[in-house]
């Protein structure tokens, strides 16, 4: 059974892209149903919505805003109606002859509390995925909370299991005493969704939130626009959305580089696909990260990917599959656009990759093995 309550600005609003292909890996092995909470502002009582996604039921619970001005009791309050909003979740599952063996938390930081509460309440075990980057040194958002470090560490010490989605983001946790067991298991691709087509290239694609603090999206434009003096019939087309969008459509304009940059907003997988076969390459150049999915959606199509050595990201790229360089340094991803224009790439040994390490199956049964385990 996975629960979640993460809710990333991804193709999907009914659930994190990243949780819902682990909940379908999942399933390939195992019966799984998904439980998700939400708060929804505009009701004053609890709504239930059921979907068939996949073949995998899921069942979202909206939950009324908590009305008190009081920090205290509104923090005792919020966590009470959390609890209890997954409570009645289950127990409407259960009606249906649901009764999980196993609870898959997905991110701590909230839901966790809910897989220790029904592990001391009904002894059902619970191990926890983890993709959140805060954790890292680079990001430094738990160390700087410290409600964050007075509730994490107990839900981390009671899972059967922390599942982090890279090597590097399986250090940090380590590092800050999180966990007893830990077991990477790596982001997911649908292969089936994210084709090998390949067409002639015209262009480098970006897949990103419009975030500058973290995706750097700007340092990208920049060093386009000195690529693109000599590369005069390459594009870059953005996917994408987020908070910077404004100041970026701003950056392209004043850049004249409006008819050479595309934004194209938040895209289904099929249009990411039909965009990356006709790509140079993948570019992503953030601060921080952990293991984005659209480095292996590259791969899962065949295209090699320029991308910043941070978080967990060196952990899949090679010399075979794409190009590292430094964060914030737009000479280095200058270099990197023109070697990757200019290099023969096998294109079926990077789409091999993908489906060897991320695909469906792969991830499937990696969780199954630690399910059966516990």
């Amino acid at each position: 059974m996975f629960i979640s309550s993460w809710y990333p600005n991804e193709e999907d609003p009914t659930l994190g892209i990243f949780v819902r292909r682990h909940a379908i890996a999942a399933s390939k092995y195992n019966n799984v149903k998904v439980l998700i909470a939400k708060r929804d502002d505009n009701i004053r009582d609890i709504k239930i919505d059921e979907f068939d996604n996949n073949g995998i039921q899921e069942m979202i619970i909206s939950y009324p805003k908590v009305k008190t001005s009081l920090p205290l009791i509104s923090t005792y309050l919020k966590f009470k109606r959390l609890l209890n909003t997954y409570d009645q979740g289950l127990e409407q599952l259960t009606k249906k002859g649901f009764k999980p063996d196993i609870v898959h938390c997905n991110v701590m930081d909230p839901v966790g509390v809910v897989g220790l509460n029904w592990k001391n309440k009904r002894t059902i075990p619970y191990v926890i995925t983890e993709h959140w980057t805060g954790y890292t040194n680079l990001d430094g958002r738990y160390e700087n909370s410290k409600k964050l470090k007075f509730f994490i560490p107990n839900i981390a010490n009671n899972a059967e299991y922390l599942l982090p989605v890279s090597t590097d983001l399986e250090k940090a946790l380590i590092e800050k005493g999180l966990g007893k067991k830990h077991k990477v298991i790596r982001n997911v691709v649908d292969t089936d969704k994210f084709l090998f087509a390949p067409t002639t290239p015209n262009q480098f694609m970006v897949i990103a939130d419009l975030e500058n603090d973290q995706k750097n999206i700007s340092g990208i434009i920049k060093a386009f626009d000195k690529f693109s003096k000599s590369n005069h019939n390459v594009e870059l087309t953005i996917a994408g959305g987020g908070n910077d969008e404004a100041e970026i459509r701003s950056e392209i304009k004043q850049l004249n580089l409006s008819n050479k940059v595309n934004l194209i907003g938040r895209v289904p997988a099929d249009v990411l696909s039909d965009h990356l076969n006709r790509s140079y390459g993948l570019i992503l150049f953030s601060n921080y990260e952990n293991l984005p999915c659209v480095i292996v959606e590259s791969f899962a199509c065949g295209v090699p990917v320029i991308s910043t050595n941070v978080g967990g990201i060196s952990e899949i790229i090679n010399k075979t599959n794409g190009v590292l360089i430094q964060s914030k340094n737009e000479q280095e991803l200058l270099e990197a656009m023109d070697f990757t224009i200019k290099k023969s790439w096998d294109k079926n040994t990077i789409r091999q990759f993908a489906i060897d390490n991320f695909s469906l199956d792969k991830i499937g049964k990696e969780f199954d093995d630690i399910y059966r385990s516990i």
